[in-house]
């Protein structure tokens, strides 16, 4: 037999390796996540701190705020992008603490942001100075026409308003398609892109999922243009979908506002107790107290952080002591975890804190698609490990007479960070280590 009558039984045999190669490094990425392993809990040992400081009070120098939201979708068009906007976001309110209505943020093509918004919210811009490279405008718009409604089915989704411009914008998404859709948990990367962070973000959406394609009307329409939306270059739920995402009554928390300008003073009268609208788990190390937990609840959800070993008693430090100790963030219902470390260290009377979220983060239970973009699309994990928050507190007299509170002063920074071009969808190559397929660009989140 000739060489070219066997070439064909080659070629097979050749297509065939590729295709075991691409179902094991598919299955390799789509493998579960190992939980990071939980720190032995310890105590401070006695000697960081002055015989007779037990009697200070016990202050926390860290802050818990949550934002309520009934729904968030997320609108991405990098790939066809207006002469403004790359993607838009409608949220949608009905709360104590902001109203009812929608607004819808206006991700620009130079980083910044726009917020449109029904005049009857309460707002605070300051919570916008976070998205990307800062708030560049808001503006009352009449949004009560609007609709942004998430179940079963998936999105509905109709919203039409002016631009900064006067030019209309109209927003829309039907799907069609009944079959189940399993949602999953992550971390938002809202901060991701961020500049100048005033807090580090945690966006938890619990029941996140995409836009099909099948089945599915979606219409991103800016000054009678319409744009197409950028799709997502993997399956799930044996389906191809837009990148068009969303997410019902979405988890916001803030750790550690800068604007917060005091560290909270503790009762140490029981094992729990509550400040700034945070509840702390305290535990005894001889006669000092020290932190072993905080958390806050928000609509039926909590956040918690937990410090090991035990944030120690701040003011009852002896000058020049170092401690150092390992957090971890995780939510209810679980959406993953966030871990770093944190140190502390006494400078006559000056207490400084760091916290670094080194270990990013690590999702939960998600189905192998989803495992498989958290891993192909890295920045999902490790864009917290860029953040750095420092914070100083004048330690006050031993006699002073204390009101609640001790002055505070505080930072968070980026570092070791490249900025990315597109700082509203954070583009990356997502599907660069997909087996099998070719190099697009994609979006993935805030």
């Amino acid at each position: 037999m000739s060489s070219s009558q066997r070439t064909p039984t080659k070629v097979v045999v050749s297509v065939g390796g590729v295709l075991a190669a691409v179902v094991a490094a598919t299955a390799a990425l789509a493998r579960p996540f190992a939980a990071p392993r939980r720190p032995r809990v310890a105590f401070q040992p006695l000697s960081v701190y002055e015989p007779d400081a037990a009697g200070r009070p016990v202050f926390s120098p860290f802050h818990l705020d949550t934002q309520p939201m009934r729904a968030l979708v997320l609108f991405n068009f990098e790939r066809d992008p207006d002469s403004i906007y790359e993607g838009l976001e409608p949220q949608a309110f009905d709360d104590d603490v902001h109203g009812r209505g929608l607004l819808v943020i206006g991700w620009r093509v130079d980083g910044l942001v726009d917020v449109f918004h029904d005049p009857q919210l309460r707002l605070d811009p300051a919570t916008y100075a976070i998205a990307g490279a800062g708030l560049h405008r808001m503006a009352a718009r009449d949004l009560s026409g609007g609709r942004v409604e998430l179940g079963p089915t998936g999105a509905s989704v109709d919203l039409a308003f002016t631009d900064l411009a006067d030019r209309p914008i109209r927003l829309v998404v039907r799907e069609t398609d009944t079959r189940p859709r399993r949602p999953f948990g992550l971390l938002a990367p809202m901060g991701s892109a961020a500049t100048d962070p005033p807090a580090l973000p945690l966006v938890y959406a619990k029941d996140f999922y995409f836009v099909r394609r099948s089945g599915s009307e979606v219409r991103i329409e800016i000054d009678g243009r319409e744009h197409r939306s950028d799709t997502l270059p993997l399956l799930l739920d044996n389906t191809w979908m837009h990148f068009v995402r969303y997410s019902a009554t979405p988890f916001v928390a803030l750790w550690n506002h800068r604007d917060h300008d005091t560290a909270d003073v503790l009762s140490t009268s029981g094992v729990t107790t509550r400040a700034g609208g945070a509840r702390y788990e305290l535990r005894a190390n001889g006669p000092f107290r020290e932190i072993q937990r905080m958390s806050r609840d928000e609509g039926g959800q909590q956040v918690t952080v937990d410090f090991a070993p035990a944030l120690p008693h701040l003011l009852a430090l002896r000058d020049g002591a170092r401690v150092d100790g390992s957090f971890r963030v995780s939510t209810e219902p679980p959406a993953g975890v966030v871990t770093g470390t944190w140190h502390v260290v006494r400078h006559g009377r000056r207490v400084e804190v760091e916290v670094v979220p080194s270990g990013g983060w690590t999702p939960g239970d998600a189905q192998p698609m989803a495992r498989l973009l958290f891993r192909v699309i890295s920045m999902f994990r490790s864009w917290p490990t860029t953040y750095r928050w420092s914070g100083t507190v004048e330690v006050p007299a031993p006699t002073a007479d204390l009101d609640g509170s001790i002055p505070l002063t505080s930072r968070w920074s980026r570092v070791g960070r490249t900025r990315p071009r597109s700082p509203a969808a954070a583009e990356v190559r997502s599907d660069a280590a997909l087996p099998g397929r070719s190099h697009q660009s994609a979006g993935v989140g805030r």
